[in-house]
């Protein structure tokens, strides 16, 4: 058997600081090529912290996994359900996973780097634009729905103004 599987519950658990993750490789062969790399490169060294961090996020996490899916399933309604009202003209892309939402402004611009640039210059609000991501991401505007819901509204707030302020002025 040549597979092995990798776990990283850094960003599931709010502890990338602590850099840890696990790999598990049945084939022994395999499992020591692969002890000797990360032992070379030095990167098989957590500290006690880390590791007992880890334990614990696996071994008693569970429910506050539940609790936190349910509030990023709800920040995710409530950002495409705003957003479709606000801003009708742009589409929320539907994700499989993960806490980013994938926004379609082609109906507003093809440069989505300006349009990031803009609102960021006149509002604050930070919002990653998709041409760094390569293929048709230029189209795209990539946002992070894991916050407080209230920032998640005051985002929306400030992407709404925002998205005025750049239609209007690409009007003149």
């Amino acid at each position: 058997m040549h597979r092995g599987a990798g776990s990283i519950q850094t960003k599931t658990f709010n502890i990338a600081g602590l850099q840890t993750a696990a790999i598990v490789i049945p084939n022994p062969e395999i499992r020591k090529q692969v002890d000797r790399g990360i032992t070379t490169d030095e990167v098989a060294e957590p500290n006690t912290f880390a590791i007992q961090a880890a334990a614990a996020a696996f071994d008693e996490g569970e429910e506050w996994l539940e609790e936190l899916r349910e509030y990023l399933e709800q920040n995710r309604q409530f950002l495409i359900a705003s957003l479709k009202e606000l801003v009708p003209e742009i589409q929320v892309i539907e994700a499989e996973a993960t806490y980013l939402a994938w926004i379609d402004c082609a109906a507003i611009t093809d440069d989505t780097k300006a349009l990031c640039a803009f609102i960021r210059e006149k509002t604050g609000l930070y919002l990653s634009a998709g041409d760094i991501f390569g293929g048709n991401g230029s189209r795209f505007v990539r946002w992070n729905y894991a916050c407080p819901k209230s920032l998640l509204e005051d985002g929306i707030q400030r992407f709404v103004e925002g998205v005025a302020l750049y239609q209007k002025d690409r009007c003149r």
